[in-house]
Formats: structure tokens, C-alpha cells, sequence
């Protein structure tokens, strides 16, 4: 397993620790400028830091303490680049060979030479060992990084952005390659992402950046539908996070009363939640809720449900096979929900704008955040 506990202010602040046990894929995700690179280079042995401790099972690469620092050279590391960093004037083939540990005897050339061929078949570039960089297409040049990020036969894989700089569908096919070499390789793989669809097809884990600080760590549902506070929640890429009021019921259950204020008006919508027994009655929230949670209805189920609310539909926006819908809560909420759904359906339901639907949201679903988190 990969430990790290990085430490240091300034110009490139760092304070998070971080694991990843072989064969997991951890994506750091988090806005420009919050620390992803710096993470990976500071595990590579690219970026001094201050303070801190890395260690790869019982292999220390740094321990701030006890003076240790190993160079980046001796550390197991692949790491694979945005922008790819091949040399322009060499081949793939050379470009990979020359990542392969080995002696300068005719005999271990030729040993590099297969097993740069091998790298290069693995990653389905069989014929195009001779070509220079500029010859191969984005992905091609992709996978060509990968192979030589593998011909140091790493004990830690460090992808940068790997798959950003290709177009959608080279980017699909770089993701099912990946899923295919963690079948061949048990070691720890570390990814940064902008494209949180990417790192929640991918990734075991996600852990959320800002600022250097690991603001939440944990499996990509679990974050994505309960994240810690508010700034996780528009990190990830929530749309609309609501306020409200918690208030315990004397049943043993709670509800959530939806609105800016104490929400005690006159058709404040009040939903039924799940009390975990977090927080205390009275206490103002933030709230999100997912639209997986969220079913549309045009009138009012036969059987009765919780949760039903009036919201006007405002906006209506087709992105091809899918389709936003912006809805405006009726009462004194004053929130708006957007939900997307497939193109088709949309066409098949005959919603329109101005046309009041009926939102039920399953309490399942509501995941609530004290305001002082």
C-alpha cells in the first residue's frame, strides 16, 4: 500500500494524507490550482516538500524526520502526462526502450527491443513502432506514453490528466484499456481528473482537493450522494444545494422544512427524511438530493407518496440524448431543481414549459449538511 503525508505552505500549499492499496484506483479531484499535480509530483519525487512521509509497503521514499528523500529515478514510479512528453525525434519504439532498465550489450538491447514490442502490442500499436509522435493520432501517442510508464515495471502507476487532450471517443477507448491492464497489474494507480464522469467510471476512490487540503475521501457513490459540506457538494458537481431547517418529530422520525430562515411560513414544503441522529432539532441545513432520487410525475400517484412537491417547469434544454429540465419549486421555498433526463423520454412524457409536474423525492436520497460544516 502507498501512505503519504504531505505537509507544507507558500506558494504550493499541501496538507492532506492520503492511501492507496494495490490494485485501487484513487482519483484526486478538485478546481484548478488545488493541488492534484503538485500530489502526484510530490509521489514521484518531482517536488520537494517540507514536511512529510511516503512510504510503498516497507519501502521509504521520504521522511522529512529522518532526513530521507530517495530520488525520484529509484522510486517505482510510472507516471503518464497530459500532454504526453515523448521525445519528438525518437520512435514509439525508442520511446519505450529507452524507459527499460538494462545494460548497453548488444544482448540486453535486443532484450529491450522485444520487450518494447511487447509493451507497444499490448497497447494495440502493433505496426506503428517506427512512427515518431508527430505520425501517431492523440490517443496514439496516448498509449505509447502508457506503454513506457510500464516498461519501468512500476510499483506505482501516476496518470496526469492522461486522457484529457483526446477527443471523446479516443477517450473511451483509453478507458476500457486502462480497465483491461488493471486486470494484468496489481499495484496502486493514482489519477487526476477534471471529468468526474471519468473518475467515477474508473476510480475506487475519489478524494476531493482544494487549496492542498483533502476535503473528503471515499468511494465515488458514497461522496457523490453524501458529500461532507456544501463546497463538496458544487465541487462534485451538484447543482443545486437547498437550505432548510431540521426539526425532529416526535415520532422518531424528522423533517426537513425547505427554505431559506427559520422556513416556518405558510407552504413551506416539508419533507420527510432519515434521522441519523447527527443533528439537533432546530438546526438550519444545507441539503442535496440527487437526481436518481427524483421521479416526475404529471398528477398525483393512485398510491400516496412522501415527498410530493409542485414545481413549475421553466426551462427545457436538449443536449442531444439527454435533456435538462429546470424547475421552479411552487411556495416559499424559492429554490429550483434541475434534473436531466433521455431526450426520448422527454419527448414521450409531452411536458412543456409553464406546466406544474409533481417532484417526489425519496427521502433515501436527501442527504442533509449542518450549515457550520
Amino acid at each position: 500500500m502507498l501512505q503519504a503525508s504531505l505537509h507544507q505552505a507558500g506558494a504550493i500549499p499541501l496538507d492532506l494524507n492520503l492511501h492507496c492499496a494495490n490494485g485501487e484506483l484513487l482519483a484526486l479531484v478538485g478546481p484548478s490550482g488545488s493541488g492534484k499535480t503538485s500530489v502526484l509530483r510530490a509521489l514521484a519525487g518531482l517536488l520537494p516538500v517540507n514536511s512529510g512521509r511516503i512510504s510503498l509497503g516497507e519501502q521509504l521514499w521520504f521522511d522529512s524526520e529522518r532526513g530521507i528523500d530517495v530520488p525520484a529515478e529509484r522510486r517505482g514510479v510510472g507516471m503518464v502526462f497530459q500532454h504526453y512528453a515523448l521525445f519528438p525525434h525518437l520512435s514509439a519504439l525508442d520511446n519505450v526502450s529507452l524507459a527499460i532498465p538494462g545494460g548497453s550489450g548488444a544482448g540486453a538491447r535486443k532484450e529491450r527491443r522485444e520487450h518494447a514490442l511487447q509493451l507497444l502490442a499490448d497497447m494495440q500499436l502493433d505496426g506503428l513502432a517506427e512512427r515518431r509522435p508527430e505520425q501517431l493520432s492523440g490517443g496514439q501517442r496516448q498509449r505509447v506514453a502508457l506503454a513506457r510508464a510500464l516498461a519501468r515495471k512500476p510499483q506505482l502507476l501516476l496518470l496526469d490528466e492522461a486522457f484529457s487532450a483526446v477527443d471523446q471517443p479516443t477517450r473511451y477507448a483509453l478507458w476500457e484499456e486502462l480497465v483491461k491492464l488493471r486486470e494484468r497489474l496489481t499495484l496502486p494507480i493514482i489519477m487526476v481528473t477534471h471529468d468526474l464522469r471519468e473518475a467515477r467510471l474508473l476510480a475506487d476512490r475519489l478524494c476531493i482537493l482544494e487549496a492542498g487540503t483533502a476535503l473528503q475521501d471515499g468511494p465515488p457513490e458514497q461522496v457523490l450522494a453524501r458529500p461532507r459540506n456544501a463546497r463538496v457538494a458544487a465541487l462534485v458537481g451538484l447543482r443545486d444545494i437547498h437550505s432548510g431547517l431540521f426539526r425532529k418529530q416526535s415520532s422518531g422520525g424528522a423533517v426537513l422544512k425547505w427554505g431559506e430562515g427559520k422556513s416556518d411560513g405558510e407552504g413551506v414544503p416539508q419533507l420527510q427524511i432519515i434521522d441519523k441522529g447527527r443533528i439537533e432539532d432546530g438546526t438550519p441545513v444545507r441539503w442535496v438530493i440527487s437526481g436518481e432520487f427524483i421521479q416526475c410525475h404529471t398528477a398525483a400517484p393512485a398510491t400516496p407518496v412522501v415527498n410530493l412537491v409542485a414545481a413549475e417547469l421553466i426551462e427545457l434544454r436538449s443536449l442531444g440524448e439527454t435533456s435538462t429540465l429546470k424547475l421552479a419549486v411552487q411556495g416559499s421555498a424559492k429554490a429550483h431543481v434541475h434534473l436531466d433526463i433521455g431526450t426520448r423520454q422527454l419527448r414521450q412524457s409531452g411536458w412543456r414549459v409553464g406546466q406544474v409536474l409533481l417532484l417526489e423525492l425519496d427521502p433515501a436520497g436527501i442527504h442533509v449538511m449542518p450549515v457550520r460544516s
